[in-house]
Formats: C-alpha cells, sequence, structure tokens
C-alpha cells in the first residue's frame, strides 16, 4: 500500500510540474531531509534543501524527462577539499545501481563529515558525462 501511495504522490508532482519539465528538458535533482517517495500528507511540497546535518539521511531523487540510456546508474558523492589531491576534490562514495523506471531513480546516504559535497548522477554507458547534477553541505548539529 506504502509502494502505491508512494508511486501516486511522484506522479501527481511529476503532472503538477509537467510543463516545467517539458520546457526545460532538463535533468530535475531533489535533495530533501524527508523520503521524497514517502511524505506525512498530500499537502506537503518536496522542496530543494543544501543543507543537512551530520549522520542525518540524505534523500535524493532524479527525474530525466529522456530517460537514463541504460537500466544501471552509478551516483557519486564528491567532496570539495583544499587537502585533497585532484583540483581540490574527493570522491567520498561512487554505487553502482539497477534501476527499474527508466525516468527517476531515488535513495539515500549519510555523510559523517562536515563540508561541501556535490552528487553527481551518471549511466553506467558513459561514467565521463553527468546526468544530474547538485551541491549541499553537511553540518554540524
Amino acid at each position: 500500500m506504502k509502494k502505491i501511495i508512494s508511486i501516486l504522490i511522484i506522479l501527481t508532482f511529476l503532472q503538477a510540474n509537467a510543463f516545467i519539465f517539458k520546457k526545460k528538458e532538463k535533468p530535475v535533482l531533489i535533495l530533501s531531509a524527508k523520503n521524497p517517495l514517502v511524505t506525512e500528507n498530500f499537502d506537503e511540497k518536496i522542496t530543494e534543501n543544501s543543507v543537512f546535518k551530520i549522520n542525518s539521511r540524505i534523500y535524493f531523487l532524479v527525474y530525466l524527462p529522456d530517460g537514463f540510456k541504460s537500466n544501471y546508474i552509478r551516483y557519486q558523492i564528491v567532496k570539495q577539499d583544499d587537502n585533497a589531491h585532484e583540483g581540490g576534490y574527493s570522491r567520498v562514495r561512487a554505487k553502482n545501481v539497477r534501476i527499474k523506471n527508466k525516468h527517476t531513480y531515488s535513495d539515500y546516504f549519510t555523510l559523517s563529515q562536515t563540508g561541501k559535497y556535490y552528487i553527481q548522477i551518471f549511466d553506467i554507458e558513459n561514467l565521463h558525462q553527468w546526468r544530474a547534477f547538485g551541491g549541499f553541505r553537511v553540518v554540524e548539529e
């Protein structure tokens, strides 16, 4: 039942904002402290957040109007750091996942260090060009 409700919420959100997706035709990446698939009531709007507390769940949902090219994607979490080797950035996490829906994917992760981070979503067939990208910060409580 929860899956049906969550699917209906996502479809309602996407239909309500369909004019945005058709107009821009750009990927949409939503970061949230709450699971974007499960909301407490139907009046709650999913908003983009960019500041999270240490060790809290950071949920994300990516929507691609033109869809993913394959059944697998990779998402990477990258930290901006002056002490890192490659131009001030270090890869914190990379995960390959199988997707069930060609246009959307949702998951969560936690981070235990403060700093400025970026999330990148790639098609597994082309790891040189990200499909969606977003920045956020992790701060102490």
